[in-house]
């Protein structure tokens, strides 16, 4: 449990006035976050989420350390990147914490723009990138080789274009499969009907490293409704295994965000994505 900022000494970000700063972005960037580049309530947020996550897993009968929670930085700075990651070191050793596929905290993003954006800014820090959105084809040439995740792989197309891409750059991706279980036309997502005919095709590509699913919820106040999204993402992760699709045990179950994680999380989730709870209220006008 952290202290309170103006009790400890600490910043917004978690660290001591007298702390130096622990990456090459050096002391300016630090210093911008002690002007209030994020707000003063940060600390509290995440501290909130991340006790809230425990509270779950312990309803459900399960380790917290089986959920990974996946902070959604879209809109937000670097600056507040950095506070987020900051804070929830002091929260919990890294040995606790389920990290990315690099052995660090992943941030989620929504758009390439900003993700090109926030690599460079981000450059030299421990902290990395997953790609959480919708991926245009034409825009896989723009983001490959700087997330470290792709969560939102949805068909054939994209997964052939992005193989070649980092097959070129000579490095691999971890990839989940997005799958529309709620039957929404306005979402993404390969529908639940032809789900495992493409998961099957993905040992086609030699620079994915498929690592389970992800699902969007309904956006609704019945938690029923919501429940069942997830039910049927974690049914066709149990068929995915049972047929030995890829010789995987389709580990990753993403799913689950601010309104309804803990839902997510009873059914079954291993990695929850939390944007608003975590940063705040999202400004639009940064983002792309």
């Amino acid at each position: 449990m952290i202290e309170d900022s103006a009790a400890s000494g600490e910043t917004p970000g978690g660290l001591r006035a007298d702390e130096p700063a622990r990456t090459a972005a050096g002391a300016d960037e630090v210093r911008q976050l002690w002007r209030g580049a994020v707000g003063t309530d940060l600390p509290s947020r995440v501290r909130d989420v991340w006790d809230r996550v425990g509270r779950a897993c312990a309803a459900a009968g399960r380790p917290r350390s089986s959920v990974r929670l996946l902070p959604v930085s879209k809109t937000h700075s670097a600056a507040s990147i950095l506070a987020v990651d900051r804070v929830l070191d002091t929260l919990a050793t890294r040995e606790e914490v389920p990290a990315g596929p690099a052995g660090r905290r992943l941030f989620g993003e929504n758009h390439v723009q900003e993700i090109v954006a926030k690599s460079a800014q981000l450059a030299g820090h421990d902290v990395g990138l997953a790609l959480i959105g919708h991926l245009q084809s034409n825009k896989v040439n723009a983001v490959a080789g700087l997330v470290e995740e792709f969560q939102a792989l949805d068909s054939l197309k994209l997964a052939a274009k992005l193989d070649r891409r980092l097959s070129a750059l000579g490095v691999s991706l971890r990839v989940l499969v997005e799958v529309n279980t709620s039957g929404e036309q306005a979402k993404h997502g390969v529908p639940m009907a032809e789900a495992t005919a493409l998961c099957r095709r993905l040992g086609d590509f030699d620079c994915l490293e498929v690592a389970g699913l992800m699902t969007v919820a309904v956006n609704s106040p019945d938690r029923h409704a919501v429940a069942a999204c997830f039910d049927r993402l974690a049914g066709l992760q149990t068929q995915l295994r049972d047929d030995a699709v890829l010789d995987s045990s389709w580990p990753e179950l993403s799913m689950g965000m601010s309104g309804d994680f803990e839902l997510a999380i009873a059914h079954g989730a291993t990695t929850v994505r939390v944007g608003t709870a975590l940063f705040g209220p999202r400004d639009y006008g940064q983002g792309d």
